[in-house]
């Protein structure tokens, strides 16, 4: 008889231990990642020497107030991809993304404020990049031909050209009166009144241009996809491809995706970077260049050089510091 009952006996004190009896838990909570693994950047500014921000997928928004050491980050909008992000100083900011996303701060990215230029149309997919100038000028293109000026640190835009069928990557002003413009199937539009009209060139190469920047109004580099490279040296009149030559093997073309360009006035020489951890130098003159890798182990694209106090930092597949020479990379916010 005792035997016979006992299942019900085990029944009932497991019924009598779920209703009464509750679970607590146990052990700290474990806060998200800062960054996951296939999170990416697109964009990076630095300012004052140690602060930066960088600008991501899904409206992500880092920033470090101790060059890379600690670190906080925002969620824009979850829903669209942030391209880029500029900075005037340690306060102001703008930051550009799909949608025809513009975004403002003026606490350094305490808060943002979304500024979406009425210019442009809605069916806009992206803006691709902004720059930051003195006076609270920036300018910002993307896709479908935009190309807009603000005056207000980017809290009001005017559109400088009509829309057409091309993205624009890149835009580079030079004092008050040359502009740049690069962009798909390498086209090239140059301003000789401060951007109030622009002229198209013809085009030198077929391949996309995805940046341009000027060491002075006289000499000037544009890179782009498929290796492309090319030199001015007066203002822009003409424009010459040039190679870039591997350093293991001086004779062999380097045909890597190259996505940005800067010049680094301390270092008195050109810096580009792209595809497959390669970066690309070159002296003032911009007549020699080699390419050599970040780190022997980092084979991620980058889209972004930004300036920082002792070094540049990266943005791509992942956010890292470089001194600018072979083997002197290091990723921030460990293995992403």
């Amino acid at each position: 008889m005792l035997i016979s009952a006992m299942p019900w006996v085990i029944i009932g004190a497991l019924l009598w231990a779920g209703i009464f009896i509750k679970p607590k838990p146990a052990g700290a909570t474990l806060a998200p990642p800062l960054v996951e693994r296939g999170d990416a950047f697109f964009g990076a500014a630095a300012a004052d020497g140690k602060r930066l921000w960088a600008v991501g997928d899904y409206g992500k928004v880092i920033h470090s107030a101790d060059g890379g050491a600690t670190w906080s980050k925002q969620h824009l909008d979850s829903k669209l991809h942030l391209q880029d992000v500029a900075a005037w100083d340690a306060q102001r900011l703008v930051a550009v993304g799909n949608g025809g996303a513009v975004f403002v701060s003026a606490d350094g990215g305490g808060n943002w404020a979304a500024r979406r230029p009425d210019v442009l149309p809605k069916t806009n997919d992206k803006l691709l990049r902004v720059k930051a100038y003195p006076g609270g000028r920036a300018w910002a293109v993307g896709e479908m031909g935009a190309l807009l000026v603000s005056g207000d640190y980017g809290n009001t835009w005017e559109r400088r050209r009509d829309a057409q069928d091309t993205a624009f990557n890149d835009v580079a002003m030079l004092g008050d009166s040359a502009g740049w413009v690069v962009g798909e199937g390498g086209i090239m539009l140059r301003s000789q009144d401060g951007g109030a009209s622009w002229s198209v060139l013809p085009p030198v190469v077929k391949s996309s241009l995805m940046a341009i920047a000027f060491r002075d109004a006289a000499n000037g580099v544009a890179v782009g996809l498929e290796g492309v490279i090319l030199v001015t040296r007066d203002g822009g009149g003409t424009w010459t491809r040039v190679a870039a030559a591997s350093e293991s093997d001086p004779n062999s073309e380097v045909k890597l995706h190259f996505y940005d360009v800067a010049w680094d006035a301390a270092g008195s020489r050109w810096l580009v970077v792209g595809d497959q951890g390669a970066y690309v130098t070159s002296d003032a003159d911009a007549t020699l260049w080699q390419a050599g890798q970040l780190g022997p182990r980092e084979f991620a694209w980058h889209t972004r050089i930004a300036a920082g106090a002792a070094g540049f930092y990266l943005a791509g597949a992942n956010l890292g510091e470089w001194s600018g020479k072979e083997n002197g990379w290091h990723r921030l916010l460990g293995d992403q």
